[in-house]
């Protein structure tokens, strides 16, 4: 079977994508559903994640233990995540049992029942992951970086806090899947070694008869989480400090576009021969940990920068940043670097198309983003041509309208002031 791309319609409004690899004698299948910890109801963050939770506890036709047998006796891999604006699950088999991975998955999301004696268990599972959260500074100062840039809805811890979890009713939960777990949020992802009617025709039968509640009206995506000419410095507990930024850019309007900027964070921050782990880490030893990465979101898309240091270290770290900042305009990246980060960004597709579950997220992010998906042979076509010189120019173009916003989080020296780079 040659590899192939496709797009259809499943019933009630689900959408469906798929990338078959005959080769491939392993399948996966993913339901992404478009909502997440950002439609948590006021004062009750956390449901979104619970909810992923539950749906593990039993179905009409499966206990949570026979679910899991299910998969397991094939080898198979059962997943699932909650975003702010994304909930998925995700079954990986061998392709001969590609019927394994559709029935858990449709019992899981179209048939959970929500049993009320696992409810206060489950509940201190997730407990027990956001204690395991607060011990750990990167996420904690990631997660206060999201909510000092834009408080609110959309920027609230995924799983919550031990208070808002607790306030949670199993009615809530319930409710919350029913307004949001529903088929026209549903796309489905698929890839491997098999026929893909074969799939489509399976699914279609599964969700047919599944009855839709009303639609109702959700709040408006802010336009922009990365507001300009931003500074903070606040004190924590933990001993080291946290360093985190962030640009804002327009929003991509295609892969080739959103290509460029991953390319570029690659040059800049995300490998080890990057700009930032080089002068910052490597030749000036003032950090452990600096990085960057490209941030995509419904509305909004932003170039994110994070280092961790001693307290000791602050200052001479935050001027290295701003030099960094400023070195892409007086020492641009050459052609040498572009090729280089290109070409790590061709590899990495090609070493993640190996694993089939990495196909199937890449579709679904694809689609979600773009409205379409590409193959891995066409997204390789895609980052095979060089970054011209417009396309260079636009990345900086963009960066010089954006002054980045700054948060330092951390067990702040006395006396501490922002370096005068950083002063506004």
């Amino acid at each position: 079977m040659a590899e192939d791309i496709g797009f259809g319609r499943l019933p009630h409004g689900a959408k469906i994508l798929w990338e078959s690899v005959g080769h491939s004698r392993t399948f996966s299948l993913g339901f992404f559903f478009a909502t997440g910890s950002r439609f948590d109801p006021p004062g009750k963050a956390g449901t979104a994640h619970l909810v992923e939770h539950l749906v593990f506890k039993g179905t009409t036709n499966h206990s949570a233990v026979s679910l899991a047998r299910l998969v397991d006796r094939v080898g198979g891999d059962l997943n699932a995540w909650t975003d702010r604006e994304e909930l998925a699950f995700t079954c990986t088999v061998p392709a001969e049992s590609w019927k394994v991975a559709v029935e858990a998955l449709t019992e899981l999301c179209l048939h959970p029942t929500f049993p009320e004696n696992e409810f206060l268990h489950e509940k201190e599972v997730i407990r027990n992951e956001i204690l395991s959260s607060l011990e750990d500074p990167e996420e904690l100062s990631y997660d206060h970086f999201l909510q000092t840039l834009s408080p609110g809805d959309w920027s609230r811890p995924v799983a919550g806090t031990e208070e808002s979890l607790a306030d949670i009713t199993l009615e809530e939960a319930r409710a919350w899947w029913a307004e949001y777990g529903t088929l026209d949020r549903l796309t489905v992802s698929f890839s491997g070694g098999v026929d893909p009617e074969k799939i489509r025709q399976a699914l279609a039968e599964r969700l047919n008869g599944i009855v839709l509640p009303e639609k109702k009206q959700t709040a408006a995506i802010p336009s922009n989480f990365f507001p300009s000419s931003q500074r903070w410095i606040q004190k924590a507990d933990f001993q080291m400090i946290q360093i985190l930024g962030g640009f804002s850019f327009p929003v991509p309007i295609s892969a080739r576009a959103a290509a460029i900027w991953q390319i570029f964070s690659m040059l800049w921050g995300e490998t080890m021969s990057s700009r930032l782990f080089q002068s910052i880490r490597e030749q000036r030893g003032l950090c452990y940990s600096v990085t960057s990465q490209v941030f995509d979101s419904v509305g909004t898309w932003g170039l994110q920068f994070f280092a961790t240091c001693a307290p000791e270290n602050t200052t001479p770290l935050l001027t290295a940043l701003a030099f960094e900042i400023d070195r892409l305009v007086s020492d641009p990246p050459t052609d040498e670097e572009w090729d280089n980060a290109r070409s790590a960004l061709l590899g990495g597709v090609i070493l993640a198309a190996e694993k089939m579950e990495n196909r199937v997220g890449r579709l679904w992010k694809q689609f979600d983003t773009y409205g379409s998906a590409l193959g891995v042979e066409a997204t390789l076509n895609v980052l095979s041509v060089p970054v011209s010189i417009q396309e260079r120019n636009l990345i900086f173009e963009s960066l010089a309208k954006s002054v980045p916003s700054l948060l330092v989080w951390g067990k702040i020296p006395r006396r501490f002031t922002l370096p005068k780079p950083w002063m506004l």
